[in-house]
């Protein structure tokens, strides 16, 4: 004879992580699991512990307290009495405790349980700390440790257990846990475990390299690292390549957009399962990364397919850029180069067929601003050199130019006219980051002159 399955008449779905007692209650009458005269000893009970706890908070000093301070003691109540409901097995078992346990019972129970969980929290923190990813990003470090020392410093299980208190501003990739007080903070510090385990798998230097490919800038960044290295890695193994260096190429971009474009959502999800099941084989993940990434595939898998759509594919699987490795341009107001050598090096610039010897000449000898605009107007460069230059130079320079040309008025030599196009073009493909550090630089330059 079969077991007969155990009916749930409380569909969980309904069940709100936040306010889990408040809702508890609202689907237990809806069920009929719980009458109006239970319910009606339920709210009793909770103003008897909400006297209970006003009168402790106030030290027996005074009946009265603010409105909008009980309101929250009430709310840090519900909140613990809901996290001692949500230890049980079923919500039909938490209902059946609600009823026959006293509700004074539940609350005490409840904030032994947050207690419990500050601990393990603790704890949790510190082996993070003990093996935290190396990288300039300040938000990643500030928020791990200051933030989460500010949590434990101000959270008050007593009289403000639902209390958050930071702002956790480092984003974790599946999203700010839709929790209170220390549910939010435990699960917050298990996904970053989890993200910061898989990414202490590579070197420091790799994933910095990795996010310079977003943006050079990325240190001030509020952004999530683990995606980027997650995507990369996956990329590389979708091709067999070794992924610990995080090397995409254009060419890896080619082949994954021409994979990815004819494939439906579920032939990318078991794409990308296949990929990680390689990649654990490949440098052995710990077993919370493993599972972690396993719940990241939809989000991933939606990215990916969005970025097809949109042809816009190589920010979502980085290419590795070096700035370290980029020739250091720096210009000065002043400094020019005396006429005999100016005029050298324009004859050389005016002898050179190739674009690029062009370019590099410009590039390697010219060391002012003076000097850069009579060269722009005296080498009669044609509009794509104008185009390989501009996109050559560093952003700092590029600012310096742009403040020299805001508009187009007055521009009578031709020169000048190819110069001022092939800025604009460089300014309408920047970046919102890189749109904010010109934005800067100008600021700086326009303080200087005044």
């Amino acid at each position: 004879m079969e077991a007969l399955d155990i009916l749930h008449p409380i569909k969980e779905e309904m069940l709100n992580s936040k306010y889990y007692f408040q809702s508890l209650i609202e689907q237990a009458c809806y069920c009929g699991l719980l009458s109006e005269k239970e319910l009606s000893a339920v709210q009793t009970d909770l103003l008897l512990i909400l006297a209970e706890q006003t009168d402790k908070w106030s030290k027996g000093e005074s009946s009265s307290i603010p409105t909008e301070k009980a309101q929250d003691i009430m709310t840090s109540i519900l909140f613990v009495i809901g996290i001692q409901l949500k230890s049980y097995q079923t919500p039909e078992q938490a209902v059946d405790v609600l009823k026959s346990e006293p509700l004074k019972l539940l609350f005490e129970n409840g904030l032994k349980l947050v207690r419990r969980k500050m601990a393990v929290s603790r704890h949790l923190q510190k082996r993070i700390l003990d093996h935290l990813l190396d990288t300039p990003n300040v938000y990643y470090r500030s928020t791990v440790a200051d933030g989460v020392n500010g949590f434990f410093k101000l959270y008050r299980p007593q009289f403000a257990a639902h209390e958050i208190h930071i702002t956790a501003d480092y984003p974790i990739f599946l999203g700010r846990p839709e929790l209170e007080g220390i549910e939010f903070i435990e699960k917050y510090l298990r996904c970053i475990q989890a993200e910061n385990a898989f990414c202490v798998c590579f070197a420091p230097q790799d994933i910095h390299h990795l996010l310079c490919g977003l943006t050079q800038d990325y240190r001030s960044v509020p952004l999530n690292i683990f995606e980027p290295v997650l995507l990369s890695a996956l990329g590389l193994m979708i091709q067999e390549r070794n992924p610990k260096r995080l090397d995409l190429t254009e060419h890896d971009i080619s082949f994954l957009y021409r994979l990815f474009s004819g494939q439906s959502e579920k032939e990318v999800q078991s794409c990308l399962k296949k990929a990680l099941f390689c990649l654990n084989e490949k440098i052995d993940l710990p077993q919370i990364s493993i599972q972690y990434a396993s719940l990241c595939i939809p989000k991933l898998t939606a990215t990916i397919l969005n970025a097809v759509k949109m042809e816009t594919l190589d920010k979502v699987f980085l290419i590795p850029t070096y700035p370290e490795q980029e020739p250091q341009i720096i210009l000065s107001y002043g400094d020019r180069m005396n006429d005999n050598a100016y005029q050298k090096l324009v004859e050389r610039i005016l002898q050179t067929d190739s674009s690029e010897e062009k370019i590099a000449l410009i590039l390697d000898e010219v060391h002012s601003l003076a000097d850069l605009l009579d060269i722009l107007s005296d080498t009669e460069l044609y509009a794509d050199e104008f185009d390989l230059l501009i996109n050559r130079f560093p952003l700092p320079v590029f600012a310096m130019l742009l403040s020299q040309y805001p508009n187009d008025d007055f521009l009578d030599r031709e020169s000048e006219q190819l110069l001022f196009v092939a800025l604009q073009k460089r300014k309408q493909q920047l970046s919102m980051e890189e749109k904010k550090q010109i934005e800067q630089v100008i600021s700086a330059l326009q303080r200087e002159e005044t």
